[in-house]
């Protein structure tokens, strides 16, 4: 069970970066707490977030008014329609197999893929450092590795940024400890 739903600066960050090509219908998968949630909903016109726990989404739907929040597994795809922006932050490194939840991005996505993942260059993966978490990241990727994996799920990288640290300053490239890629 979750018992804090603090939110990191590196992970504001990005939800900040996301919002800026956020519009239409958004898709907040794996959106945790809300907090991404709401700041999406201040450029688009709804936002669907969805998160496996439902401890995370009771607390959602409790501070965070205006999203739609939704408990499932993203792979199942328990929302409806289609989104001109679906963002997943922080999600395809906790999956043991991440095709099926970007085959279900891209089937809903008329738009923009905004994704990010760490950085193997910058921030080796090491099993054992996830070993206790509740949904332990089951890999890193190298920047070809993260593209060719959205390209193989019907994704064209368009732009990409990074973090240096946990600090949460963003640049472009993918020389950081995270990556945050732009797909259509």
């Amino acid at each position: 069970m979750r018992t804090t739903h603090a939110a990191r600066p590196d992970h504001w960050k990005r939800y900040e970066l996301a919002a800026r090509y956020a519009s239409g219908r958004v898709l907040d998968a794996a959106c945790g707490c809300g907090y991404g949630s709401k700041i999406l909903l201040e450029r688009a016109d709804l936002v669907i977030g969805v998160d496996i726990s439902p401890d995370a989404i009771a607390w959602a739907e409790e501070h965070f008014h205006g999203p739609c929040f939704i408990q499932g597994k993203i792979e199942d795809e328990p929302w409806a329609g289609k989104f001109e922006t679906v963002v997943s932050l922080e999600t395809i490194e906790h999956l043991k197999d991440p095709r099926p939840a970007l085959e279900a991005f891209r089937s809903a996505c008329i738009g923009t893929l905004i994704a990010s993942v760490p950085n193997e260059e910058r921030y080796p993966f090491q099993a054992e450092n996830f070993a206790r978490d509740e949904s332990p990241h089951f890999r890193h990727y190298l920047p070809r590795e993260f593209e060719d994996l959205l390209k193989s799920c019907g994704f064209k990288v368009t732009e990409r940024f990074c973090q240096a640290d946990k600090q949460g300053d963003i640049s472009g490239g993918s020389d950081g400890r995270f990556m945050i890629f732009i797909a259509e």
